[in-house]
């Protein structure tokens, strides 16, 4: 039996010679376990999968308000700036959209081969109102991911708004938010969440986003606990304001959310009011590689939106 093993191990490290060396006057027992340690050994560092790196997935993920309001209320030809929105979102994984009113066909055709899945309906449908506010949330999720990929998606509204005349109006629209759940190649999953809080800047409309923000946070906690998630959208929570800030932090820290990084560039014309979030889960990471204000959505002159359009490159893998 000795011989036996000797004759697997020659040619090794060591040779038959060095494993009898180590092994003598410990008995067979000894000698079986030093045996088998040197044979794993052996094969671990023969077998490339032992040192290969764990399998992960890049994303490139954007958030953009595209001002996508009727031409008489947005004073500029959506029609014109949106297949030019299009074509810079196909450079794009996913997209999380907000304000996709009036245009959504130009959208649409300019995005072939994507999955597109819009927001829910207005609370005014069926009604004689339907005429002026029909279109919902106005949020739309994109995805150039196959549409197995997308495993389940919620569209919910908010109950609370502030300002049917005057404070942005928010009420005459149905504001929201998507939550989508991603299967990724190696069964990674990932959370998405796609929302547009009410936009202005009165008590009664802070009152109406913390409403919001609270809502959502009831949802992905019983929805998504434990789950890796990615949440953009426009927040309308001005960085710039602490009560603002605050109520973003309280939000952020409830659900451990970390910002990405993704901001307007420094130096530039815009507010932050947009904001893309990240979380890692219980069995999947999320790394950010790359974070800032997508600056192509321009058509050279001057933005495609009153928005800045930020996006994240990410890294998803499973924790080991």
């Amino acid at each position: 039996m000795v011989g036996d093993a000797g004759r697997r191990r020659r040619g090794g490290p060591g040779g038959r010679r060095g494993l009898t060396d180590r092994v003598r006057n410990r008995g067979v027992r000894g000698w079986r376990l030093a045996a088998a340690f040197a044979l794993a050994a052996v094969s671990v560092a023969a077998s490339p999968a032992a040192w290969a790196e764990p399998a992960s997935v890049e994303l490139r993920v954007v958030t953009y308000n595209t001002h996508g309001l009727p031409s008489w209320i947005a004073g500029d030809a959506p029609e014109r700036r949106f297949p030019e929105i299009a074509r810079r979102l196909q450079g794009y994984d996913v997209a999380l959209l907000q304000e996709d009113f009036a245009h959504h066909e130009p959208l649409r055709a300019g995005l072939p081969g994507f999955v597109l899945e819009r927001g829910n309906e207005s609370r005014f449908r069926g009604s004689l109102f339907c005429a002026l506010a029909c279109d919902g949330s106005g949020l739309t999720f994109a995805t150039r991911l196959p549409r197995s990929a997308l495993v389940e998606l919620d569209s919910v509204a908010y109950l609370a708004c502030s300002g049917w005349v005057g404070g942005a109006n928010d009420c005459l629209a149905t504001k929201g938010f998507q939550h989508a759940r991603l299967l990724l190649p190696g069964g990674l999953e990932l959370h998405l969440v796609n929302t547009h809080l009410d936009a202005g800047r009165a008590p009664a409309d802070r009152a109406a986003r913390r409403t919001q923000l609270e809502r959502l946070r009831r949802h992905l906690e019983r929805t998504a606990a434990g789950a890796a998630l990615v949440l953009g959208g426009d927040l309308n929570l001005d960085a710039a304001d602490p009560r603002d800030a605050a109520l973003r932090d309280e939000f952020a820290r409830a659900l451990g959310l970390a910002d990405t990084g993704a901001a307007p560039a420094p130096g530039g014309p815009w507010r932050r009011l947009d904001y893309l979030y990240r979380r890692d889960g219980a069995a999947v990471l999320v790394q950010v590689l790359e974070a800032g204000e997508a600056r192509e959505f321009s058509d050279g002159a001057r933005p495609l939106s009153d928005h800045p359009a930020l996006s994240v490159r990410l890294r998803v893998r499973p924790v080991f």
